[in-house]
Order: C-alpha cells, then structure tokens, then sequence
C-alpha cells in the first residue's frame, strides 16, 4: 500500500469519526514523509450530555497512532480549519 493509499484511508477513517459532530477531516497531502490534514471541527464545542466535539490535538494524536500501527515511518500533522 502506497503512502497516498494509507494517507486516504487514515482520513476516511477518522472523517467518519468526526462526521458524528459535524466535523470534517479532509488530506491536504503527502509531503515526503509527512501526511497533511485539515481538519474542521463541529459548531458546537460545548459537550452536550455524552456528546464533545474532538478536540483538535487529541485527533492529531489519535491518527498519529492508528497511522504508526500502519506505517511507523509516516508522521501526521492535523492542520485546524474553521
């Protein structure tokens, strides 16, 4: 699997986790080692009862180690988008 078909995956995967509340993970691209993602938050980032928009450094985090299960030589970096 190429880096641009693990880079694809990964965001289709978390896109859909973040969908939920709103919220949109897009790739911006693969530069060398380093996989670029935006990433627009919900509207609404107060918790509503069990619901909480993700906050942008823990999405980061959550796909820099589902991405090193995948490819330890890749790195993420979640660029934030309003």
């Amino acid at each position: 699997m190429g880096d641009m078909d693990i880079a694809a995956t990964l965001v289709s995967q978390f896109d859909r986790m973040v969908k939920r509340d709103g919220g949109a993970v897009s790739l911006l691209g693969v530069d060398g080692s380093t996989i670029r993602v935006a990433y627009k938050p919900g509207l609404d980032e107060a918790c509503e009862g069990d619901m909480c928009i993700m906050p942008h450094l823990e999405l980061e985090q959550l796909m820099a180690e589902t991405l090193a299960r995948r490819d330890a030589t890749l790195k993420v970096v979640v660029e934030l988008v309003r």
